[in-house]
């Protein structure tokens, strides 16, 4: 019952990140080869496929997988006001693997600035906005070929990981993966340390204006970088009562079964 009322209430509102929609249109859009980990616990790396797209203005980076199960989301929502057709659908997710929810827009809200979602539990939606970062990256010897493109190397300290990166001088975009960026071409490729993220581009169109990019800010819940990082972390420890809290149903005890985690973060704020 607890569930069905959370649901009810997200058809009911939602909260609004910024004041209007932007869009662009997409000029080039790179495929990259993701590898993550949700949690420090995990053993295995999760596989998924990453997509840049490059507007005039703006940029986003995403799954292509969690951005088809928007999709199929907003088809739910839209065929039908019954909640446990929505409740069902959610169930069937629960517990996916199928691509990283989070996605990163540059040069929203305003120039200058990113604007980076999220999404719990497949049905809290947040964001945080900041300045896109200044990459300290030290431009080192080495070059390789990757999708056809020759690549020289950088390396860079960044909030708590260390990042190597290949770059092209053939495409220069200011742009990258993630958040990377910074550079004097377009990072096709980058690894992080300690292995837990890594990407690789596997392929790259031009789309000559037949993709939009457009970002819904009255989607998402906004918060603070720390905000929603220490919700991260709750939510890996303690996934049950985190949920809870989020549903707005208060306290109730946990399965048994259930164990707890430390989210790995790409980036820290404290």
């Amino acid at each position: 019952m607890k569930l069905i009322f959370s649901i009810l209430a997200f058809y009911a509102f939602t909260i609004c990140a910024c004041s209007q929609e932007m869009t662009d249109i997409v000029n080039v859009r790179v495929q990259y080869q993701a590898l993550y980990k949700h949690t420090e616990e995990q053993k295995e790396v999760f596989d998924d496929t990453n997509l840049l797209d490059i507007g005039k203005h703006l940029s986003r980076f995403y799954s292509q997988r969690f951005e088809q199960f928007l999709h199929q989301l907003d088809s739910v929502k839209s065929a039908t006001s019954d909640p446990m057709s929505y409740l069902q659908f959610l169930g069937n997710r629960f517990g996916s693997t199928e691509g990283r929810e989070y996605e990163v827009y540059k040069h929203i809200p305003k120039k200058g600035m990113l604007t980076y979602t999220d999404v719990l539990h497949n049905d809290f939606f947040f964001c945080y906005d900041e300045s896109i970062p200044n990459f300290s990256w030290e431009l080192i010897d080495g070059d390789t070929l990757i999708i056809g493109y020759p690549c020289h190397k950088a390396i860079c300290q960044f909030r708590g990981r260390t990042w190597t990166a290949w770059y092209t001088l053939d495409l220069p975009f200011d742009n990258g993966p993630w958040k990377l960026g910074g550079l004097p071409g377009l990072i096709l490729a980058a690894f992080e340390s300690k292995n837990e993220f890594s990407f690789i581009a596997t392929g790259i169109e031009q789309l000559h204006q037949k993709a939009t990019l457009n970002f819904q800010p009255k989607r998402y819940e906004r918060l603070t970088p720390v905000k929603f990082q220490r919700l991260l972390k709750d939510y890996w420890k303690d996934q049950w009562n985190t949920t809870n809290r989020l549903q707005g149903s208060g306290y109730s005890e946990p399965p048994k079964a259930q164990r707890s985690f430390n989210a790995c973060l790409m980036d820290k704020y404290e």
